[in-house]
C-alpha cells in the first residue's frame, strides 16, 4: 500500500461492520444466510462473500475456476476483488505467469477469517434457525404432519432438499448415532446413517437391520479418505501420518459415523487421540472439513472424496462405505420416499466419490 493510498483509506476508515442476516423460506426449507459488511466511508463491501471469493481462489488459483465454484461470472469474480482491493487499499490477489492467481498474504488472512466466522455463524444460528423456522410454519399453517429425516450429514441428501426434491419432507443433520437414536425416541420417522465396507459380521451392524418392522434401503457408495492440501505438500499417505510431529488435523463431531470409523483407523494403527494435533478440533459437516483445510487452518482432514473436489484439495483414499435410509416398513412405499431414493441414486451416478447402489448390490443379510 504505498503512502497516498494509506492516507486516502485512514481518512475513510471511519467504518462500520454490519451483520445482515437474510432468510430465505420456501417448502419446508429455511435457508439462514449471514453476511458481514464492512462500511467504508459511503461504501459497502460485503465481507462474507469476498471470504468466500478468496477461500474458493485459494482452493483452485484460477478466477475462472473459483468463479465457477461460486455460481458467478469471470467478470462479476474479478469486480469483486478489484472493487475490495480498491476500497481495503491493500493487494489481496496477484498474478503469477503461468500459475494464475495466488492470494497475498493479505488475502490469505482475509479468506481464514472468512472461513472461521462462516462455521461460527453455522454454529452459533442452528438453534435459532430451528426456532424462526418453526414460528414461519405456523404463521403459513404448515405444520401439519410431515415426515422427518434426521441424517448423518451427506453433500448430495443436502443438495436434493435445496432443490426441493423431497418436499414436503423435513431434514435435521446429525451424526449416524444420534440419527438412529431420533428414530428409536420416536423424533424421526425416517433415519440416514452409514456403515463402512466390507459390512461387519451381522451381529455388530446397527440394531436397525435386526428389526423386522423396519425398512433399511441402501441408497449408495461414497469414497472417503484423508483430505489434505493441493499437491499433497505433507506428503500424507496414510492415517499414521496424522501423529507427525506439526501436522494439523480436523476431526469430525463426536456421534458422526465418520469420527467412528476414523477412530476405529487410530486403533487399528495402535495411535491414540492424543497423539494427533487437532483431534479435539470438530466440525459437523463434510463441507465444513474440506474448508478448513482449503482455508489453510488444518493439514488435514477426514471425509469425503466429493467434498475435497469442491475445494480442488487432494484427497487419500481409504474405504468405501454404504449410505442407508430407514424407517417404518409402512413408509418404504411412500411416493415421497421412494422420489428420495430416486434422486439420490440419480445424484451418485454423476458425481465423483459416489455410486449408486441397490438392495441386491449391497450384500444385505
Amino acid at each position: 500500500m504505498n503512502r497516498s493510498t494509506c492516507r486516502e483509506y485512514r481518512k475513510r476508515r471511519r467504518h462500520t461492520i454490519q451483520l445482515a442476516i437474510n432468510c430465505i423460506y420456501g417448502a419446508d426449507m429455511l435457508q439462514i444466510d449471514p453476511q458481514v459488511q464492512l462500511r467504508i466511508g459511503d461504501d459497502t463491501l460485503d465481507v462474507s462473500g469476498l471470504g468466500r471469493l478468496l477461500v474458493a481462489l485459494d482452493a483452485a488459483p484460477q478466477v475462472s475456476a473459483a468463479a465457477r465454484t461460486l455460481g458467478i461470472s469471470y467478470r462479476g469474480a474479478w469486480g469483486k476483488l478489484v472493487r475490495a482491493e480498491r476500497l481495503l487499499g491493500v493487494a489481496l490477489v496477484e498474478r503469477v505467469k503461468g500459475h494464475g492467481s495466488r492470494l497475498t498474504a493479505a488475502g490469505t488472512a482475509l479468506a481464514r477469517a472468512g472461513a472461521g466466522f462462516e462455521r461460527e455463524a453455522a454454529r452459533r444460528l442452528a438453534a435459532p434457525a430451528a426456532t424462526l423456522r418453526a414460528a414461519v410454519d405456523s404463521l403459513h399453517g404448515l405444520a401439519q404432519p410431515r415426515l422427518r429425516l434426521v441424517a448423518s450429514h451427506d453433500l448430495l441428501l443436502q443438495e436434493a432438499f435445496a432443490a426441493d426434491e423431497a418436499a414436503p419432507m423435513s431434514v435435521r443433520f446429525l451424526g449416524s448415532e444420534h440419527a438412529l437414536a431420533a428414530l428409536r425416541r420416536g423424533d424421526a420417522d425416517l433415519a440416514g446413517f452409514h456403515v463402512p465396507e466390507p459390512l461387519p459380521a451381522p451381529r455388530a451392524r446397527p440394531e436397525v437391520f435386526h428389526d423386522a418392522q423396519l425398512f433399511v434401503e441402501p441408497v449408495m457408495r461414497r469414497e472417503q479418505g484423508l483430505i489434505v492440501a493441493r499437491g499433497n505438500p505433507l506428503r500424507v499417505r496414510d492415517v499414521a501420518d496424522l501423529a507427525r510431529t506439526g501436522l494439523r488435523f480436523v476431526n469430525r463431531q463426536r456421534g458422526a459415523g465418520t469420527r467412528a470409523w476414523f477412530d476405529r483407523l487410530i486403533a487399528e494403527r495402535g495411535l491414540r487421540p492424543g497423539q494427533i494435533r487437532g483431534y479435539q478440533q470438530e466440525e459437523f459437516t463434510h463441507f465444513a472439513v474440506a474448508a478448513t483445510v482449503a482455508a489453510g487452518a488444518a493439514d488435514a482432514g477426514f471425509g469425503l472424496r466429493a467434498a475435497a473436489a469442491q475445494f480442488g484439495l487432494d484427497f487419500v483414499p481409504v474405504g468405501t462405505e454404504l449410505y442407508y435410509l430407514c424407517g417404518a416398513r409402512a413408509l418404504a412405499a411412500q411416493p415421497i420416499v421412494q422420489r428420495l431414493i430416486r434422486s439420490l441414486r440419480a445424484r451418485a451416478r454423476a458425481v465423483p466419490g459416489y455410486g449408486p447402489v441397490s438392495r441386491r448390490a449391497a450384500r444385505q443379510p
